[in-house]
C-alpha cells in the first residue's frame, strides 16, 4: 500500500520528469537549428549541453530546476552492502533533485538518467549505429553491471538521427531490441507523422528495481543540419618532473 508520503514522492517525480522532457525537447530543437553540428557523439553531447543550459534558462528563469550534470557517475544505492560496479559507470546526463517526501533519507536523492546515441549509418562496417543504440544504450538500463536509473521508474534515450530513412532506422533498432528479448519501440507522434523531433516509448522488465521500467526516446532529425567533423583531441595528464637527489651540504 502506498503511503501519503509515497503519493507525494510519485507526484514529485512526475513533475520533475515532465520538466526534463520539456527541457530536452526544447534543447534538441535548438540543436537542430544550429548553424552546424558535430558528427561524433561526445561533441554532440557537449553542444546539446549548451542548448540545455539555454532551454533551462528559458523554461525556468527562477532556477527551480538546476541544470543536469554531464557524465556523472551513477550514485550509490545504499541497498548495496558495498561499492557496486555500477558506481563506476557514467550516463551522459544526470538530472538530480532532492525528495523531501521520501521517508528514508538515504533514498531522498533522486536522479533522472539520460543516455545519448547516434542513429543511422556510420559508414563503418565495424560500428553499426542502430545496433549500438540498443547494445550500448538501452541495455545499460537493463544490465546489472550498468544499472542505469536503478531505484527509479523511468529514464530517457536521445537519438541523434544523422542519415538513413526513418523506416530503416526504426526497423533496424526494433529488430535489435527483439534480438535481446526487449519490446519494440512505439511511436507517440501525433497522427504517427515523422517530424523534426520524434517521441517513442516502451516498457520492460529488468533484474533490479524499479521493474517494470519505462524508457522514453527523443530522436532529433539532424539530416538537414550541416555536419562538421571535429577530430577528437587526446587529453593527457602533464608529466611530473623527477625530483633531483639532494647533494651533500645542500
Amino acid at each position: 500500500m502506498v503511503t501519503p508520503e509515497g503519493f507525494l514522492s510519485i507526484d514529485l517525480w512526475a513533475k520533475h520528469e515532465a520538466f526534463y522532457h520539456r527541457a530536452f525537447s526544447r534543447a534538441l530543437y535548438l540543436l537542430k537549428s544550429s548553424l552546424s553540428v558535430p558528427t561524433e557523439e561526445i561533441d554532440l553531447n557537449r553542444q546539446l549541453y549548451a542548448c540545455l543550459l539555454k532551454a533551462n534558462r528559458e523554461l525556468d528563469p527562477e532556477g527551480t530546476y538546476p541544470p543536469p550534470s554531464v557524465e556523472c557517475c551513477n550514485q550509490p544505492d545504499f541497498d548495496d552492502s558495498s561499492r557496486a560496479e555500477r558506481e563506476n559507470k557514467r550516463p551522459d546526463f544526470t538530472w538530480g533533485f532532492a525528495d523531501p517526501h521520501e521517508p528514508d533519507y538515504l533514498k531522498s536523492a533522486k536522479q533522472f538518467i539520460i543516455e545519448c546515441k547516434r542513429i543511422g549509418d556510420s559508414r563503418r562496417p565495424q560500428w553499426i549505429l542502430n545496433e549500438n543504440y540498443v547494445e550500448h544504450g538501452i541495455l545499460r538500463f537493463v544490465s546489472p553491471v550498468w544499472s542505469y536509473a536503478q531505484r527509479f521508474p523511468s529514464g530517457m534515450m536521445v537519438g541523434y538521427w544523422q542519415n538513413m530513412e526513418w523506416k530503416q532506422v526504426f526497423g533496424e533498432i526494433n529488430v535489435a531490441l527483439l534480438n535481446h528479448g526487449l519490446p519494440i519501440l512505439v511511436l507517440l507522434n501525433e497522427r504517427q507523422q515523422i517530424g523534426p523531433l520524434n517521441t517513442l516509448q516502451h516498457s520492460f522488465n529488468r533484474p533490479f528495481p524499479v521493474s517494470p521500467f519505462r524508457l522514453d526516446h527523443l530522436w532529433v532529425d539532424l539530416r538537414s543540419t550541416p555536419a562538421v567533423f571535429k577530430p577528437s583531441k587526446k587529453v593527457t595528464a602533464p608529466r611530473r618532473k623527477k625530483k633531483q637527489p639532494r647533494r651533500a651540504g645542500k
